[in-house]
């Protein structure tokens, strides 16, 4: 009947050569399910590679395996100055309960430490926060997270942390991590976490209204850097704020000992991620959201604030704008009245007295008062004077 079809072709009898190019349409392709894409196996043969979930992303096996489907990598990381590349305030003898090295670091122990930022850490010239420890003093270092912050971790469920830690070669034989909840009124967390410090090998007892998401436990430190890790912790939705407290437990130190911090990582889910920090200008722009200190400390006649007025012969007042607006209102602290000086057209004069009025989270009033000679309604400004170190604090950090 002149006509040629399959039944007349052995099975497999049509190599590649008699197949013309693009001749095989999709309409020619078996079926297969929705959503699926086509591979290789190790064999070379295709291969189906099942359907992720909504929002994962195809991800590489490597050389002589199949992709998948997974949850897209994340570079979150919820502590604030992680890497330790701001330190303002440089607190280097803080108090029990104060704030110290890193800004938003806070000391909670016995004894009086002397903390120090190193730059040979875990990554080459990353910094670390030292504390030099006195004989068989408990104590360490804690992060509050905020209340806006944790909202996130309710949502989510779960929480991973991570740090680094090592000793020096007078040893300190092991650590513990502590993850704790507030459930008192939200971003009003007492620094004095610690109500009683138990003996060594036993968990300090908190203070009210703080509570233990895990169970700490011994890890030893060693003098190289080893990451540790607390992961897949329970948040609970009665959470108004979560606090990473890591301290020495160790009951045989003896003085000058030494624990090293670095690489604080914090996000939501059951697995801790990578170490991630922002870069310097990022991570000021974040701490200055609770802390940030003004140093007028290298030219003498540095301006602190232009665009004030003089309110008598004796008096003045300006405008003080913040580097980014405070997630509350600060406190503010400063050197003595005598390192400022004020001064209008014709006229400089050092100040008796200094307040900082009108405070809110963008911006202040400075008013100030100093020898006669002003001229009532001309402009001004405040400036430091040519010998002394002049420095204005605003302070908003969580903690009461």
């Amino acid at each position: 009947d002149d006509i040629v079809d399959s039944q007349h072709y052995a099975a497999g009898s049509i190599d590649t050569a008699h197949l013309a190019d693009d001749q095989i349409t999709l309409a020619k392709m078996a079926a297969g399910t929705d959503g699926n894409i086509i591979s290789y196996d190790a064999s070379g043969n295709p291969v189906a590679i099942a359907t992720g979930s909504d929002g994962q992303v195809l991800t590489s096996g490597g050389a002589g395996a199949a992709p998948s489907f997974a949850a897209a990598p994340s570079h979150r990381n919820d502590i604030i100055n992680g890497g330790l590349v701001v330190n303002q305030e440089n607190v280097t003898a803080p108090a029990d309960d104060d704030y110290t090295i890193g800004d938003l670091f806070l000391h909670v122990g016995e004894g009086t430490p002397v903390m120090s930022l190193e730059t040979d850490g875990p990554q080459g010239t990353r910094p670390w926060q030292k504390m030099v420890l006195d004989a068989n003093a408990q104590g360490g270092l804690a992060y509050i997270v905020p209340n806006d912050t944790v909202q996130d971790y309710i949502a989510n469920g779960k929480m991973s942390f991570g740090i680094q830690l090592k000793t020096t070669a007078a040893t300190i034989a092991n650590a513990r991590i502590g993850v704790i909840k507030w459930t008192g009124t939200a971003d009003a967390v007492t620094k004095e976490l610690v109500g009683t410090w138990a003996s060594d090998g036993t968990n300090p007892t908190l203070a009210t209204s703080l509570s233990y998401e895990n169970t700490p436990a011994n890890i030893g430190l060693t003098t190289s850097w080893a990451r540790h890790t607390v992961e897949d912790v329970t948040v609970d939705s009665d959470t108004k704020n979560i606090i990473l407290f890591v301290w020495t437990n160790d009951g045989t130190i003896t003085a000058s000992d030494v624990i090293g911090f670095s690489e604080w990582q914090l996000n939501p889910g059951s697995t801790v991620h990578a170490f991630s920090s922002h870069g310097r200008n990022i991570v000021q722009h974040q701490v200055d959201n609770y802390l940030q200190r003004y140093d007028y400390n290298v030219t003498a006649g540095e301006m602190i604030s232009g665009g004030g007025v003089s309110t008598g012969n004796t008096t003045s007042q300006a405008v003080f704008h913040f580097r980014t607006q405070f997630y509350t209102v600060p406190a503010i602290t400063s050197s003595t009245a005598a390192t400022f000086l004020m001064q209008d057209v014709g006229f400089e004069s050092t100040l008796s007295s200094i307040a900082f009025q009108k405070v809110g989270r963008s911006a202040m009033r400075v008013s100030g008062i100093g020898a006669t000679g002003l001229t009532l309604g001309r402009g001004m400004s405040f400036y430091r004077d040519g010998s002394d170190t002049t420095w204005i604090m605003a302070d908003a950090r969580i903690g009461v």
